[in-house]
């Protein structure tokens, strides 16, 4: 085991002294939800609010944070900055595709990046910014490095939004275990004034106005000491935003990048278009069967091409919702039935028009005609000679 895993293995211990002290030292007042899943959550309405496209967390750490912001659909660009490269490692899976981004692949494309590097320092790969949050991140930073900060994230950066918050000390009478700080990793903690003073001299300098406001709420008669953690909410005057020239130097270091699957990409969302036609199809297989087997439809033997052909009679009396006037298929109540599907020996024949009136397929095809182009390209499923219908196995005994 090499030197510098041992070192890391013995902050973390100690990082976990600290935090179990400090659960102790506050163990006297919980919050429901907790605390941590506020802050996130106040983030997470504000980015789905303001549509934010390009999202930067800094001081991601577990990433537990953009683990949450990768289901918004309006983001496109997701990025992750802290300085601690091995748990970024260790947590980068949080922002991993998942098996249902595959088969439900987003509208909209998704990148997220997770870069190694200081706050404090400017890389050009962090402008352009829509939404910026700093969650329990100031007070872990000295004096030196928090005049830099701010300079490099309202100066540099100049996100359009940006969202900070800290602990209020004025709470932490509160916590009668609580000496002087709640964790033993911060340089420091403010009072309300202390923060809002820090917050204005910011707006005057930057240009930005701002909101003030907090998550945590104390127990009954404490009001007055404000919430347990205090909120600042950044807005960039868009009349005085600053053009920056972007520098040739990229101090941060790339740790991981995912590209999520979007139906922006022509075969992935041609794909999707064939997983939903063929779910629809073996939806209306099996009610076909339920229908042959259960006697609720009349049905009527006919010739087709030499080989016996039967074609569903549907009765009114038939329940359920339906769809364009034919009752739904099982299993799939946006795909009805369609007086003109029909059974040739052990096939189906279901006309690209009854996948069509699937909203799902509509959504994802522009037209009838792309539809049919989709099908003719592929092999995953077969259609009949003059392309109108596709052929599906009844996959019934009978």
């Amino acid at each position: 085991m090499s030197l510098r895993r041992i070192l890391h293995g013995i902050i973390l211990q100690l990082r976990h002294c600290c935090w179990c002290r400090q659960a102790e030292a506050m163990e006297t007042i919980t919050f429901s939800p907790p605390l941590y899943k506020q802050r996130y959550q106040l983030v997470v309405e504000l980015v789905e609010k303001l549509q934010a496209r390009k999202v930067a967390d800094l001081g991601c750490a577990r990433c537990t944070l953009l683990s949450r912001l990768k289901f918004c659909s309006c983001i496109e660009v997701l990025i992750g900055v802290d300085t601690d490269l091995e748990l970024l490692k260790e947590n980068m899976y949080r922002v991993s595709p998942l098996p249902g981004d595959y088969l439900q692949p987003r509208p909209s494309p998704l990148s997220v990046r997770l870069y190694q590097g200081s706050v404090a320092v400017k890389d050009p790969r962090m402008l352009d910014c829509d939404f910026v949050s700093c969650i329990e991140l100031i007070e872990h930073l000295d004096a030196a490095e928090l005049a830099r900060f701010s300079e490099v994230l309202f100066g540099y950066m100049n996100p359009a939004v940006v969202v900070i918050t800290t602990p209020n000390a004025d709470f932490n009478i509160l916590f009668p275990g609580v000496t002087q700080f709640r964790h033993c990793d911060h340089r420091f903690e403010w009072s309300r004034s202390e923060f809002q003073a820090w917050c204005l001299d910011i707006g005057r300098t930057n240009a930005y106005s701002m909101e003030f406001t907090g998550v945590g709420v104390g127990p009954a008669g404490t009001e007055t000491l404000g919430f347990c953690t205090q909120v600042a909410i950044f807005r960039r005057d868009p009349s005085r935003a600053k053009i920056k020239m972007k520098n040739s130097e990229l101090p941060y270091k790339l740790v991981y990048e995912a590209v999520y699957p979007s139906l922006q990409n022509r075969k992935i969302l041609h794909d999707a278009i064939l997983n939903e036609v063929i779910f629809a199809a073996e939806c209306v297989r099996r009610s076909f069967i339920d229908i042959d087997t259960g006697g609720q439809s009349e049905w009527r033997t006919c010739r087709a091409d030499g080989e016996e052909c039967a074609r569903a009679a549907f009765s009114p009396e038939v329940s359920g919702p339906s769809f364009g006037g034919s009752p739904e298929v099982a299993g799939c109540p946006e795909l009805s039935w369609s007086p003109e599907v029909t059974k040739i020996g052990a096939q189906l024949h279901i006309p690209v028009s009854t996948f069509f009136n699937n909203p799902r397929i509509r959504q994802l095809s522009d037209s009838l005609q792309q539809l049919q182009e989709v099908l003719q390209a592929s092999n995953r499923v077969k259609l009949s000679h003059c392309g109108s219908s596709v052929l599906y196995p009844a996959g019934d005994e009978n």
